[in-house]
């Protein structure tokens, strides 16, 4: 892994503000990992905040909420971070915020109960994978260790730590309703060495003894990046390895965000769907970073014109996400969607970035966390050489970045194995 320099930012610092009262949401269909979700509702059709308008298709699928109360526009195409293009629901609001009233005994509902709650809310993981929370919340097999990622990794993006400082009895909540139905052995809260605050904070917490929890402990690691990758995280805690083409569950464990630790607090409690979450706005184009509560599907464009976010020099670049993993945006038409924790807007000029010729280095193999051959990805799909990607265990790769920063030559390893991937056979 990278080791991370102890670097200052802002919005690492600042509470958080909101925005909550968007004029225009544009909703897409596809914000999770598995199949989009199909359209409950039609062009014309008035909703109200958290009325269902698109449901399930699928095992491997999450329903979509109205943000807020308004008017349906539009069904049509619309800007994706991730896809360019995909089709969303255009909810023109009425700006009518909904009061949620806390749901009664929430502590005596059943296994099976809170699971159709936290599907039905369609929450989904909010560090980036966004996989559906209800089908993670079910493993085929025992689980003895839950870990809480807490890292937040990437430079630049301070959400989860303003998350953690501002609503930790939220996400312990959130905690005990994973554990009730996990039934884990032990909970560790694992948090990078740079967020002393938060460290402080959930310490704190597990020392009251409050909460409903197995042996729980917090595990503080050094900044390191990718740490807050499942598979990292797991061996950064616990020492195990999950095996090539494995899962978590493999080696007995599963790792949930603090961001889904507290959207299933609040649909728990409050009976409220993922529709809103913390991002983080950053980088040195802003004339001030910030960590704001958002609708999902408000777009950035809204925010600027709104004065809620302001530039001080044109942006050289835009990134959904943070500087490693995020992906470049063309416009600030693009909406924030349910796995979007932070934006980047970058002012600097961008350093040459000319692919050269491969020195043959070894720093990308030194580089990657999953002790991969990241060149052989980007020789063997530069020739069209597909088939022979799976052998390299191409599938493994978490697109961290990692290999592709540390290569002199500049060469994009991680476009390369997103094209190898997208090709390659899959193993049977």
């Amino acid at each position: 892994m990278i080791e991370v320099k102890e670097l200052k930012y802002p919005q690492h610092n600042l509470a958080s503000d909101k925005y909550l009262e968007p004029k225009i949401l544009h909703l897409p269909l596809s914000q999770h990992t598995g199949s989009p979700s199909t359209p409950f509702i039609k062009k014309g059709d008035r909703v109200n905040e958290a009325d269902l308008i698109a449901k399930m298709s699928g095992f491997i699928s999450v329903p979509l909420h109205a943000p807020s109360t308004g008017k349906v526009l539009n069904i049509d195409s619309w800007f994706h971070p991730n896809l360019k293009r995909a089709t969303a629901i255009t909810i023109k609001t009425e700006n009518k915020q909904k009061e949620y009233t806390a749901r009664k005994n929430p502590d005596e509902l059943k296994k099976e109960e809170l699971i159709k709650i936290i599907k039905e809310s369609g929450i989904v993981g909010m560090g980036g994978a966004a996989f559906p929370t209800h089908v993670k919340l079910v493993p085929p097999k025992t689980i003895e260790t839950v870990i809480i990622n807490g890292c937040e990794c990437e430079p630049y993006l301070a959400a989860d730590q303003r998350l953690m400082l501002e609503n930790s009895n939220e996400i312990f909540r959130g905690i005990e309703i994973i554990c009730k139905l996990i039934e884990p052995k032990k909970v560790i809260f694992a948090i990078e060495d740079n967020k002393p605050e938060a460290i402080k904070k959930v310490n704190l917490l597990i020392h009251t003894k409050k909460f409903n929890l197995p042996d729980a402990k917090t595990e503080v690691l050094k900044s390191a990046y990718p740490q807050g990758g499942e598979k990292q995280l797991i061996n950064s805690v616990t020492g195990k390895k999950v095996p090539g083409g494995k899962l978590p569950l493999d080696v007995g464990c599963l790792v949930h965000n603090v961001a889904t630790c507290f959207a299933i607090y609040e649909a728990v409690y409050f009976a409220k769907p993922l529709i809103e979450r913390l991002v983080s706005f950053c980088g040195d184009a802003l004339v001030s970073p910030k960590n704001v509560w958002v609708k999902i599907g408000t777009s950035l464009r809204e925010l600027f014109d709104n004065n809620i976010l302001a530039f001080k020099k044109e942006p050289e670049m835009i990134i959904s996400g943070g500087p490693m993993m995020g992906i470049s945006l063309d416009s600030l038409d693009y909406p924030v969607l349910k796995g979007t924790g932070g934006f980047l807007f970058l002012g600097k000029k961008n350093e040459d970035l000319t692919e050269t010729t491969c020195i043959k280095c070894a720093r990308c193999i030194d580089a990657c966390p999953m002790n991969l051959m990241p060149l052989e990805y980007a020789k063997r799909v530069k020739r069209g050489d597909y088939a022979s990607l799976s052998a390299y265990n191409i599938s493994d790769c978490i697109e961290c970045g990692s290999c592709a920063y540390s290569c002199p030559a500049k060469i994009p390893l991680v476009h390369y194995v997103k094209i190898g991937k997208k090709y390659a056979p899959k193993n049977k």
